[in-house]
């Protein structure tokens, strides 16, 4: 667990999700994809339950899993590593999603979610974390470029959001 002071003078905790936050990740979550269409999902919302999401936390691993970023006791921010264990030839690199809802924007949560994620794929083994992310995500591409991730290729027509696709970067760096 990391406590910051952000720059609107709240303390941030940024901690390993534990499945008592199945319900609080979940609301976040949902808050998140009607704020943006930056995300794999939007307003129709993230399709999983509380069993389920607690099943999920259950799994984790120093390979595989999400930290919460919370403000006056609410989940507010997201980020987590996913890589494929069982593949020997895959299992040094990890996938890395971030999840930030408006209210935390610009005040420093996805930087310090940034440091921290990283440190622990570091810890937990990985040499190697990747992302993607839409070619139009002017901030977040920002983020990523600062903490060293550089575009490494393009996924043509990712993401469909009402009729309309959209390109992904691939982007890549060494932990």
């Amino acid at each position: 667990m990391k406590e910051y002071i952000l720059k609107n003078g709240k303390k941030l905790i940024i901690r390993l999700a534990e499945e008592k936050d199945a319900e609080g990740l979940l609301i976040h979550i949902n808050e998140a994809g009607r704020e943006t269409d930056f995300l794999g999902f939007g307003k129709e919302g993230y399709d999983k339950d509380i069993e389920h999401e607690k099943k999920y936390i259950k799994s984790f691993t120093p390979k595989n899993f999400m930290l919460v970023a919370i403000i006056d006791e609410e989940i507010i921010a997201s980020c987590g590593i996913t890589a494929r264990e069982e593949r020997i030839r895959l299992k040094h690199m990890g996938n890395l999603g971030i999840c930030v809802q408006k209210k935390a924007w610009g005040i420093g949560v996805g930087n310090y979610l940034m440091e921290y994620v990283l440190e622990k794929a570091k810890e937990g083994g990985l040499t190697k974390v990747n992302l993607d992310v839409r070619i139009d995500n002017e901030k977040a591409i920002h983020l990523y470029e600062k903490f060293g991730f550089e575009k490494e290729g393009t996924i043509r027509k990712c993401l469909l959001i009402d009729g309309v696709y959209y390109d992904n970067y691939i982007m890549g760096r060494e932990v």
